[in-house]
């Protein structure tokens, strides 16, 4: 089953992510290996893709809340902890729906939506709000932001891509 969008603004899933970063004790910049694995996930790499292939980021969900997060081997590891906190965004916003409408059923997330398909798009982007927030949680990165840390250095803090920090200092208006 693919995840079903919740329709919320983007300013609740911003403070959902952020509430539940402090619910399951995330702390900036921890390594997600461990952190996925600290909730009961499991992460596996995808080692036939080749750089130029579509990525294969995706999340399956089983009906019992277990998880396995795949990443592809030619990406950074910074541009894995927004994936991995996209995944997990798909996990927290969307599998209590699915697992309510579908028991019984596994959730498969991918990257891979076809554009036509609004719904899917919508969960992509709720999922992408969720990462943004989870990762760069608004009152830290103001805080370092006003404090002179560049973009590079915003990047550097959270364990971002700059392009990444750049996109959340701009969605704060700073």
């Amino acid at each position: 089953m693919k995840p079903s969008p919740l329709g919320a603004s983007k300013a609740a899933v911003y403070n959902f992510a952020e509430d539940v970063a402090k619910h399951v004790k995330y702390e900036i910049g921890e390594n997600m290996r461990a952190f996925v694995s600290r909730l009961g996930g499991r992460i596996s790499f995808h080692e036939e893709v080749q750089p130029g292939d579509e990525f294969p980021e995706s999340i399956i969900v089983q009906p019992n809340g277990e998880f396995q997060i795949f990443l592809p081997t030619v990406t950074t590891a910074e541009r894995d902890r927004f994936t991995i906190a996209h995944e997990l965004g798909h996990l927290f916003l969307h599998f209590p729906k699915v697992k309510r409408d579908h028991p019984g059923v596994p959730m498969v997330a991918t990257r891979k939506v076809d554009q036509a398909d609004q719904v899917q798009r919508r969960a992509e982007w709720e999922a992408n709000w969720f990462a943004a927030a989870f990762v760069m949680p608004a009152e830290p990165f103001r805080h370092y932001h006003a404090a002179g840390d560049s973009a590079v250095e915003l990047a550097r803090r959270f364990g971002v891509s700059q392009s990444a920090a750049e996109v959340r200092a701009s969605t704060l208006g700073l």
